[in-house]
């Protein structure tokens, strides 16, 4: 027998960390180096647990329910989340549920080193490692880590066998050899073309025990290139409809999955102190949009220095109002315009800021603008509905003044275009109020629309604690003006 000192170190370390090893530490009993099996298969379902937490799988919503258990009629699914969102775990909570029904499959990260450091990590604290076959359940130890893709082989309650590849895509090509039931790529937004997404969409062709059918899903942060291409809404002049048509999305939200004790309370405000406003929206909100679209709304300040103007008093001129509004994190915002030598001139602007900690007090707010309207000619108050119907109802029904919302939907976007244009050109013109000056110096403008020549913008905050509402108050304000009043022509 050979002994110790003649087996190469190389040797030695294979045999400690392969099957004769791991057969060893099967025998030990558990300490704190090995993994406890916490989940198991069930004749009526999986019961998933997390080993870490000793947490149960539970889905945020309806949408993810089915994303995780229904197996058509859709082939293929996206559940586009934020960080921290939970969509990884729904795709391994849907993968654990078709290797339970007998079915192979593809579990996959955009590259290696993110499935040993991410998408591993999280399989191996949800998986039923006592359903794992007997010779590789040695890398459900806490600590194991691959080196390289291998291929994960469980027994269904039936006894039937059902095998996981695993592994990272740095040359999709190279998954050219499996057939399998099902595929799961996460976070495939790191992938800057659909090679991947075509490779696995050919694997994936065989039916399940059950009549099940193939299916394909990506669990990512959103992207707007060709995951948007596929997975966008469908929409007129869709690149891929016929593949959209056959798709489920479904989107996981960072402050949900805080909500429901998955991450440290307040998470989701702290992550947002160092993002702008528009990678919020794509890292914490899993919103379709470019970060890299987003620029400042006036490229310079001194577009909005040339619009000033030496103003009269404020007196019985025709008075276009607009208010914008948030509860806790954003001013009331209520901006009056009226015509002057041609132009559009706003003649009042006024915010209302919440105090630390609490909420604006609406009926002081309404009593205030009454008390404006009652003091000078208002034609109408236009509003964002979201957090203003019931005031605006008030003053319209108690016969203060004509109030309409504003539709955020395309007028908003037609809106601050027009303001942007009106001021470049300068046929708007102000006498330069302080706050209304800072709050668009604080805005961003997000383009929408995946087509350069038809793309719209709107108005967006840079960050989180910069306040915009004067500056989208006045947009809505100038576009009635200058639509429905043609104030610029008085």
């Amino acid at each position: 027998m050979a002994t110790l000192t003649q087996m190469s170190r190389a040797r030695l370390r294979r045999a400690w960390a392969g099957e004769a090893a791991a057969k060893i530490e099967l025998r030990k009993p558990r300490s704190a180096t090995t993994t406890p099996p916490v989940s198991t298969w069930t004749d009526t379902g999986g019961v998933y647990v997390n080993r870490d937490r000793n947490r149960a799988y539970m889905p945020h919503h309806d949408d993810e329910r089915r994303f995780v258990e229904e197996d058509g009629p859709w082939r293929y699914g996206l559940a586009k989340g934020g960080e921290g969102g939970g969509k990884s775990v729904a795709g391994i909570k849907k993968s654990l549920e078709r290797l339970r029904r007998g079915m192979n499959g593809i579990m996959v990260s955009p590259d290696f080193e993110h499935f040993k450091k991410s998408l591993w990590p999280e399989f191996a604290r949800w998986c039923p490692w006592e359903s794992v076959i007997p010779e590789q359940q040695y890398r459900g130890r806490i600590g194991w880590e691959p080196t390289r893709p291998f291929q994960l082989t469980f027994q269904t309650p039936e006894g039937r066998p059902a095998t996981l590849y695993c592994g990272g895509v740095e040359d999709p090509m190279s998954w050219e050899g499996p057939n399998v039931h099902f595929a799961h790529f996460d976070e495939a937004r790191r992938h800057r073309d659909p090679a991947a997404l075509k490779v696995f969409d050919g694997r994936c062709r065989l039916v399940g025990p059950q009549g099940e059918p193939p299916q394909l899903w990506l669990t990512t942060t959103p992207a707007m290139h060709w995951l948007f291409d596929y997975f966008g809404p469908l929409r007129d002049e869709h690149p891929f409809p016929a593949f959209r048509a056959d798709a489920m999305v479904i989107s996981l939200l960072t402050q949900d999955n805080e909500t429901a004790g998955n991450l440290s309370a307040g998470f989701t405000r702290q992550r947002a102190q160092s993002l702008t406003e528009a990678e919020a929206r794509v890292l914490l909100g899993a919103e379709w949009e470019d970060i890299n679209v987003t620029a400042r709304f006036l490229p310079t300040m001194i577009w909005w220095n040339d619009c000033r103007a030496d103003l009269p008093p404020l007196g019985g001129d025709p008075l276009i109002l607009a208010a914008d509004a948030g509860v806790s994190d954003d001013n009331f915002a209520l901006v009056g315009v009226s015509g002057y030598g041609g132009r559009v001139a706003v003649r009042y602007a006024r915010a209302w800021e919440p105090p630390p900690g609490g909420k604006l007090d609406f009926d002081a707010i309404q009593a205030e603008i009454e008390a404006f309207c009652k003091a000078h000619n208002v034609l109408q108050l236009f509003y964002d509905s979201y957090q203003l119907h019931q005031m605006m109802t008030n003053l319209l029904n108690r016969g203060v003044v004509w109030t309409e919302p504003f539709s955020q939907a395309s007028d908003r976007l037609k809106a601050d275009k027009a303001l942007l244009d009106g001021i470049k050109a300068r046929t708007l013109a102000h006498g330069g109020d302080a706050l209304l000056r800072e709050h668009l110096d604080n805005a961003d403008r997000k383009l929408e629309g995946s087509d350069p020549s038809q793309q719209r913008l709107r108005i967006v905050k840079r960050r989180q604690n910069l306040k915009v509402d004067l500056a989208v108050a006045l947009s809505m304000a100038h576009y009635r003006a200058i639509t429905d009043f043609m104030l610029d022509q008085q």
